[in-house]
């Protein structure tokens, strides 16, 4: 982040507004590094891709129309918006009964370049949240 966002609280200013915002500069933050990561074509697909993974690591994955209700869009749209990350390999379906369910790929989580040494994102997530908290409580 850069250094307006680790500004200390201004004496006599709302804590909560501070904390809010410090949350918020977190989450951005949290996303940039997810799009990065996953090599996101734009970063409003971030939110679609979390969706699957978190229901597919949770072993209870999503179909299309669940995405689309969950977003407040179409199922076309996520079908459309999943399709190069299908073409790709990031994301996989499967036929689950009726339905057809997407899948988190392990490339998704290691990422497509050669370049990356660390693929595990949740330690970089779970450093940028606890800086987060360690500044806010020493704020």
């Amino acid at each position: 982040m850069d250094s307006e966002a680790e500004t200390p609280m201004p004496a006599g200013g709302n804590a909560t507004a501070y904390r809010m915002r410090r949350l918020l500069e977190t989450y951005y933050d949290l996303t940039l590094q997810i799009s990065d990561r996953l090599e996101v074509r734009d970063v409003s697909d971030v939110l679609l891709l979390v969706l699957v993974a978190i229901a597919d690591l949770r072993g209870a994955p999503m179909d299309a129309e669940l995405l689309a209700e969950k977003l407040g869009t179409s199922r076309s749209t996520v079908e459309r918006r999943l399709r190069p990350y299908l073409d790709d390999g990031r994301i996989a379906k499967e036929r689950r009964g009726k339905s057809v369910v997407y899948l988190w790929s392990t490339e998704a989580a290691c990422g497509k370049s050669a370049e990356r040494t660390d693929p595990d994102m949740s330690v970089d997530m779970v450093r940028a949240v606890m800086a987060m908290v360690f500044d806010v409580a020493n704020d």
